[in-house]
């Protein structure tokens, strides 16, 4: 091949190795048919509230005189006769009574790591269930609001997590740290004299460390005679210096008002359902105890009653809510994806290597995804779980092929 034959060679070459390159990039760049995976999905639609829990609540009167430090958490449930709080009379001896608590908790953890005497006779895979159970049970607390339950369950995870350090050799044992805080704890006890006072349950119930002073007026009695003239005034809260409170009985009501003629879906007896955003009570089923309508009648405040009670729903005074009306289940599609061909509403997907259609049938709707009926005998004929729907895409018909 002479020079100039080799020249053109090596240009046009180089022209389809530029071609190929463009094509390569044009195509991770570039993607005609994009898809997403038809999925499973749960949803509902009702009547918004702003819900006030009416409880069965008991002021704890006691006047503090020193410093308290409380022995109960926020939403605990205590037993009658039980310690809420201890008074000391000054911060100072609070703080290392608190101190002294901290330090006996590691010493107990610590005491029970070491009980692994022989660390051979531990199976390992047992001891990672183990750890993997306690972690789960820490997020499972925590997710209901269970606070009270945290310090114990975050302890049997670290008792776990640390046998398994123990066992693989990464430490050997804590008896060093153990000693120095053992002395420790008993230098600090020697200095310390018992508390002046302690604040003792009345009552078995949810310890909530606030008050609102509605506790005697927002009652059980109120729930009859709450109406649309005097439901603000009623629920407002009062200047109050309540040590607390416990909240006694498992059974309360929720009051809402409802403007216009909403509550005309209503009668009572009836059995609702109510979405609310606390944790441990997202979901409660209720029974409309009573409507109370205003005089105009374009008015109402509704009563449910509940029997669910836990701690977070003892510390809360209002939240707002959905009285669910509508359920819906389905297959859940992008709004993009849906298509009216020949007057039948549905979605192209991928199957294989071309496009069909697949008629769908919505049962709700929002302005970016849509919920279609899933048909239970698994018809390939209509959209099925897990299809590739087609999102984006021209020039799309039924039998295309993609390649």
């Amino acid at each position: 091949m002479n020079g100039k034959g080799s020249a053109v060679f090596k240009i046009g070459l180089s022209a389809l190795m530029l071609i190929f390159l463009v094509y390569q990039i044009f195509s991770m760049v570039y993607k005609p048919i994009t898809t997403a995976t038809a999925v499973y999905f749960e949803t509902y639609s009702g009547i918004e509230i702003n819900g006030y829990f009416v409880k069965e609540e008991s002021p704890i009167n006691y006047k503090v005189t020193g410093t308290e430090r409380y022995i109960a958490t926020a939403g605990e449930k205590v037993s009658k006769g039980g310690t809420i709080a201890e008074v000391y009379p000054s911060a100072e001896v609070a703080a290392a009574y608190e101190k002294a608590d901290e330090i006996e908790e590691q010493i107990k953890i610590l005491e029970s790591i070491n009980s692994v005497t022989d660390p051979s006779s531990v199976d390992l895979n047992t001891l990672s269930n183990h750890i993997t159970k306690a972690y789960i049970e820490l997020m499972k607390s925590t997710d209901l609001g269970e606070y009270s339950a945290l310090n114990e369950k975050l302890s049997q995870l670290l008792i776990h997590l640390n046998r398994k350090q123990m066992i693989t050799g990464e430490v050997h044992g804590f008896d060093n740290l153990l000693a120095s805080l053992k002395a420790e704890l008993t230098a600090l006890k020697s200095g310390l004299t018992a508390p002046a006072s302690r604040v003792i349950a009345e009552k078995s119930g949810f310890f909530v460390p606030q008050t609102d002073g509605l506790e005697t007026t927002l009652n059980f009695d109120a729930v009859d005679t709450v109406t649309d003239e005097n439901f603000d005034s009623l629920v407002k809260a009062k200047n109050t210096e309540g040590f607390g409170k416990i909240v006694s009985a498992q059974n309360f009501y929720i009051i809402a008002k409802m403007q216009g003629d909403d509550y005309l879906s209503f009668s009572e007896g009836k059995t609702v359902k109510l979405k609310t955003s606390i944790i441990g009570a997202e979901e409660l089923k209720a029974t409309v105890h009573k409507i109370n309508v205003s005089d105009s009648k374009n008015a109402a405040v509704i009563v449910f009653s509940c029997g669910t009670m836990n701690g977070q729903i003892a510390l809360a005074r209002s939240a707002p809510m959905t009285i669910v009306t509508e359920e819906y289940s389905g297959i859940r599609v992008s709004k993009n994806s849906v298509r009216v061909v020949d007057g039948v509403t549905g979605v192209y997907i991928v199957q294989g290597s071309s496009v069909k259609f697949r008629p769908i049938e919505i049962v709700y709707s929002t302005d970016t995804f849509a919920v279609c009926k899933q048909n239970e005998d698994g018809s390939s004929k209509t959209i099925r779980l897990y299809d590739e729907v087609i999102e984006k895409g021209k020039d799309l018909y039924d039998g295309k092929y993609i390649g």
